[in-house]
């Protein structure tokens, strides 16, 4: 900054004040800030004759002492040496004290000599907060002088006021921020006072201002913010001012708008604004994280819609554009906070990973969930975009390929938004009703289709599943093709979509519409055209190989959950039907034809997570005791069932989802203790031993009383020859007493 040329002409007034002298040594080299003696005269003259330091033509070399000092204590020694011997940091805390009050006051008369004086004092301030940027940087021992001195809370009022103080914005901006930047670099106690102090509100401010004016100090201010909102008590500010997330988000749109156009940005000026939005956005995410508070306040149409515009800049935007900054710092890099919590892996751009976080988070508020359904701008968006024909990716074109993705991340958003606000009957019920194409396109275009990358291919699962549940949508599901694509989708190597699908057709089976039932689960049972293996195969034979194979306890349950509800379907007609059901009667030919093995996942399931899962045994019970109730010459199930009786179970490792683990000692404790066959399990059902339901042990005794009955009438017959000896003695010495 120019000095003002009429205080020029009269600074020999002052010569013989110790900051004249120290000043003319410096400046001659004769004398440097190593001179402690030197410096401490000066610092007591400040300290002492503050008022003749600020007045008239001395405040001048006042501010050129502090401009000196702080390019002095840009060498990190000189800085550790000047704050550890001397008393610089409290007194340029005091010097910034007294100069802010003389630019916030109002005791000025004359309106020339007001804005003359008041250029000095701002050149004055320029300079003290130069000179704490400087000292306090890496500096924790001058940190800690200015705290004891309220140079915290002082900083923060300069920062509070820019609107009274910045006649010169850029300065003083640059200075402030650099000092609240280093100032609260890893250091707890400053930036817990800063925070207290309201610095988080000044910074904001400065994001809302013009962005021309303001684009120098951004990377400054954002630096800063950052350092802040990494504080544990940021996030209860954000809680407290509604005003500041929403900020962030208004700024982060800005951005976005500024940056989608290239012809108004310089390349310089593209890569400052991208830090700053890099910075904003990882705050955003942290704080969303952190704090189902903040999450409510953005719980509006209009804070999704400014979100999916924002993922839609990002996957526009090139890699290197984006981390066009972060490659000059690995260090800084690694540091840089991650977005929390990812649905899904997305490696191309974790940017627009991070607002897709976003997006859910919001839109699985409950308490907001009728106010966005019912926008029809934020509907509108997400249906237009689940709309987009992607084409396909088999070709070679990288334009068609990049846009292939862009299409794919954003229908993975909107599908995944959908799918949190389809968490009603109702809504899912006007989704179905009232969208029936976006519907069909789900299924046949994002679900279906093995072009459609994984991530967006779960998505549309997950939702498709939602939709499944109301018993008013099943039909119409089954008739838009959806247990086929689901079928295909069982024997896939991707967790997270083979459990949707598997529970897409648990939800389709299990209703009272017969034509439903009936049709999902010949959907099953018949050959299909093709899986992701390559070969035709039926979805029940995979189904079981997965139950099998699996060491997934979320996948091995929902699957076989799935094959007892196959099992009722198949032998428990709905009431009112006939015994000669065609539909029936094919289904239970393929099933016997084919020889699956439906017996052993389920005797499985009432071993291995009966005392986790109580429901999950009453159902396989259920299913079992069906199996048993069917006629002997028509099945084969029932001698599989008694052969289980005595014969050792061959058990998956059962893995537990949550929870502390557990030491040696006790699991062996468990296996010792474990029942090893399936009939020793039914005997505890029946002894009510540990946490059984009543009704799974009156389930139990039904097919305990089904078995016997067989067993009894096998006697006479030349099907007893099937039975196995060892399960039906079992059976009728053990099983068959503590049934009664």
């Amino acid at each position: 900054m120019a000095i003002p040329t009429w205080t020029r002409r009269l600074t020999a007034t002052f010569e013989q004040a110790p900051t004249s002298v120290w000043l003319s040594e410096h400046e001659n080299k004769e004398a440097s800030a190593e001179s402690a003696d030197s410096l401490d005269a000066v610092l007591r003259y400040l300290n002492d004759k503050q008022e003749e330091a600020v007045s008239g033509q001395q405040i001048i070399t006042t501010a050129k002492v502090f401009k000196a000092l702080a390019d002095v204590c840009r060498d990190r020694g000189e800085r550790q040496r000047i704050s550890e011997s001397t008393g610089l940091a409290p007194t340029a805390c005091h010097m910034l004290r007294r100069v802010y009050t003389d630019l916030t006051g109002d005791h000025h008369s004359e309106e020339d000599a007001e804005d003359e004086q008041r250029a000095e004092q701002v050149f004055l301030l320029v300079q003290v907060l130069r000179c704490i940027c400087n000292l306090a940087a890496d500096n924790d021992v001058a940190r800690h002088q200015i705290l004891d001195a309220q140079g915290i809370e002082l900083l923060a009022s300069v920062l509070r006021s820019i609107d009274e103080v910045w006649k010169q914005p850029l300065p003083v901006g640059q200075a402030a921020f650099g000092a609240s930047l280093n100032v609260s670099l890893d250091n707890a106690e400053c930036t817990a006072a800063l925070v207290s102090a309201g610095a988080l509100d000044a910074h904001l401010k400065t994001f809302a201002s013009d962005a021309a004016a303001a684009l120098p100090i951004w990377p400054l201010v954002s630096s800063s913010l950052d350092n802040l909102c990494e504080h544990e008590d940021a996030p209860k500010q954000f809680e407290a001012h509604s005003d500041y997330a929403r900020g962030v988000l208004r700024s982060l749109a800005r951005l976005a708008r500024t940056l989608s156009d290239t012809s108004s940005v310089s390349a310089e000026d593209a890569v400052v604004l991208r830090g700053a939005q890099r910075t904003l956005l990882w705050i955003l995410c942290e704080v969303l994280e952190k704090s189902a508070i903040v999450r409510k306040q953005l719980c509006t149409p209009e804070a999704v819609l400014s979100l999916f515009n924002i993922l839609e800049f990002y996957l526009l935007s090139s890699p290197k554009d984006l981390d066009e900054d972060d490659d000059k710092s690995e260090e800084k890099k690694e540091a840089v906070s991650q977005p929390p919590n990812k649905p899904m892996p997305q490696v191309a751009n974790r940017y627009a990973d991070a607002v897709t976080q976003a997006i859910i988070g919001i839109s699985g508020e409950d308490e907001a969930l009728d106010a966005l359904f019912a926008n029809p701008q934020l509907m509108a968006r997400v249906l237009s975009i689940l709309s987009t024909d992607r084409g396909s990716n088999s070709s070679n074109d990288s334009q068609s390929s990049a846009r292939g993705q862009k299409i794919d991340a954003m229908a993975a958003a909107a599908a995944l938004c959908l799918g949190n606000l389809a968490r009603t009957d109702e809504h899912c019920t006007r989704l179905v009703n009232e969208h029936p194409a976006l519907v069909r396109t789900l299924i046949h275009e994002w679900f279906a289709s093995r072009d459609t990358n994984v991530r967006t291919r779960h998505a549309a699962s997950g939702l498709l599943k939602n939709l499944c549940l109301p018993a008013a949508n099943k039909p119409t599901m089954v008739t838009f093709g959806l247990v086929p694509v689901a079928a295909l989708c069982i024997d896939t190597a991707v967790i997270p979509i083979q459990a949707n699908a598997i529970g897409i057709l648990r939800h389709l089976i299990n209703t009272s519409n017969q034509m439903t039932s009936q049709t999902t689960t010949l959907g099953l049972l018949e050959e299909m055209p093709g899986s992701a293996k390559g070969k035709n195969t039926c979805a029940l034979a995979e189904l079981l190989s997965v139950v099998r194979s699996t060491d997934v306890d979320g996948i091995r349950c929902e699957g076989t959950r799935l094959v007892a509800a196959v099992a009722k379907r198949i032998y428990l007609p709905a009431a009112g039907n006939k015994d000669d059901d065609p539909t029936l009667a094919r289904a239970q030919a393929i099933l016997e034809e084919k020889s699956f093995d439906i017996v052993s996942p389920l005797v499985r399931l009432v071993m291995l997570d009966g005392q986790r899962h109580p429901l999950l045994q009453q159902e396989s019970l259920v299913a079992l005791t069906v199996l048993a109730s069917a006629d002997c010459a028509r099945t084969r199930h029932i001698a599989d069932i008694v052969h289980h009786l005595a014969a050792p179970a061959d058990l998956p490792t059962a893995k537990d989802d949550g929870g502390d683990e557990k030491n040696e000692e006790e699991e062996e404790e468990e296996e010792k203790d474990a029942p090893k066959t399936f009939g020793q399990a039914l005997d505890r059902i029946l002894r009510q031993e540990g946490a059984v339901w009543p009704q799974t042990t009156l389930q139990a005794k039904s097919l305990v009383s089904h078995l016997c009955a067989i067993a009894n009438s096998s006697n006479n017959s030349s099907n007893s020859s099937n039975l196995d000896p060892a399960g039906l003695d079992y059976l009728q010495s053990v099983l068959a007493t503590n049934a009664k």
